[in-house]
């Protein structure tokens, strides 16, 4: 009989345990009064660098930090229905999930796509410069306004619109002018992170207005995988199996070259690069005029550049002269970053480019080391014609 007990002693106790985390689930939904809240995923950042989210009862605090700003931007989210903090005063408040939004760069579309909820979009700045076919299908059938951005937005437009919030990357007098309208406005500064996997985090701030963090962090470790495994691809290459590349080209007289410590250097890095600006530790461009540049590169292996108009190595010679003195020109190793470009040149590597990373690296892998990944086919950049 006593041996009997034992298994049933240990039922019981493990059904009380079940029955506890059940109890424990149900509570962790309610919220301080009463009402049912969303628990959502925390959001984890691992390379992202300009913003965090911190989590309360009812609402989230978002911090987001800039490049040249004195202080950082803080917003509160607060979930719909729910009283808003005590604390915080003077701090935006915004009501979540969003029910209607305005993105005001291109750069913040994947993020919105790629969440699924591309039906709360109801404006963008200009579709010409779009090249998502959703977005485009949305915008022909009526259900998208273009409204312009930074100073040149159409204020009036957007106030008749009264998204629940407005994407920008830069606070300015339009910024203020909307907010004193009760549009709720908010910076993304993804452009300044130092890495391209720290640009495509920023997939999870957008997440938090739609309480969409797991599926962003899901998203989002999935492609970290897929770039470490082709990253993993060139790390034991020797250095003189590493090509030597310069990037950029002259605008107006100053040659735009990305400082050592930027995402397009360690882009190059990951890709096996020998980058010829490495050591550089200027996490922005350097400017500098062509001859600078010729002294350090003029025998580099490849050139590796963004000019949208530049489709053949003439090109290039009717853009300057000089040019053509560079070993990778006579070699014919120039590659463009504009092989994605629509009807109106909107380039698609500022759009679905920065939330491919992965694939931004396969492309640089295969243009210095082919054999690395024999199958791949280049997607953002393309070679120069002849």
């Amino acid at each position: 009989m006593t041996g009997a007990l034992v298994p049933t002693r240990k039922k019981r106790k493990v059904n009380a345990v079940l029955k506890a985390k059940r109890w424990m689930r149900f509570l962790c939904c309610i919220a301080v009064w009463g009402a049912v809240v969303p628990i959502q995923a925390r959001v984890d950042l691992h390379y992202a660098r300009g913003f965090r989210v911190d989590y309360f009862d009812a609402y989230k605090v978002v911090t987001v930090t800039r490049p040249g700003a004195e202080e950082p931007f803080r917003y509160i989210l607060i979930q719909r229905g729910q009283a808003p903090p005590d604390r915080y005063e003077g701090v935006p408040r915004i009501e979540i999930p969003v029910r209607t939004l305005i993105a005001t760069s291109t750069t913040h579309l994947p993020h919105i796509e790629k969440l699924g909820e591309l039906e709360r979009l109801v404006a963008i700045d200009n579709i010409k410069y779009v090249n998502s076919e959703a977005i485009h299908s949305r915008f022909a059938a009526g259900e998208l306004a273009e409204v312009g951005r930074g100073m040149s937005i159409d204020l009036e437009k957007v106030l008749v619109l009264q998204p629940d919030l407005v994407i920008t990357d830069a606070p300015d007098n339009a910024h203020l002018a909307l907010q004193e309208g009760g549009v709720s406005v908010v910076v993304n500064a993804a452009y300044a992170e130092p890495s391209l996997l720290g640009r495509a985090e920023w997939i999870k701030f957008v997440a938090a207005f739609f309480d969409k963090e797991e599926l962003a962090s899901a998203q989002f470790d999935n492609l970290v995988v897929r770039y470490e495994a082709r990253s993993a691809l060139t790390q034991h290459l020797p250095a003189d199996a590493r090509p030597s590349v310069f990037v950029g080209s002259l605008w107006r007289g100053t040659w735009f070259m990305s400082g050592g410590k930027t995402y397009a250097a360690q882009l190059l890095k990951d890709a096996g690069a020998n980058y010829l600006w490495a050591d550089d530790d200027s996490q922005q461009s350097l400017s500098l005029d062509f001859e600078t540049v010729y002294e350090k590169a003029h025998d580099a292996d490849c050139w590796i550049t963004m000019q949208n108009a530049w489709l053949s190595r003439s090109d290039v010679v009717a853009a300057d002269e000089r040019y053509k003195k560079f070993s990778a020109f006579k070699t014919g190793q120039i590659f463009n970053a504009n092989a994605r470009l629509n009807k109106y040149g909107g380039n698609d590597y500022w759009e679905t480019g920065l939330m491919e990373p992965d694939v931004l690296l396969a492309d640089i892998i295969k243009i210095l080391h082919p054999n690395l990944l024999p199958d791949h086919q280049l997607k953002y950049y393309r070679k120069l014609d002849p």
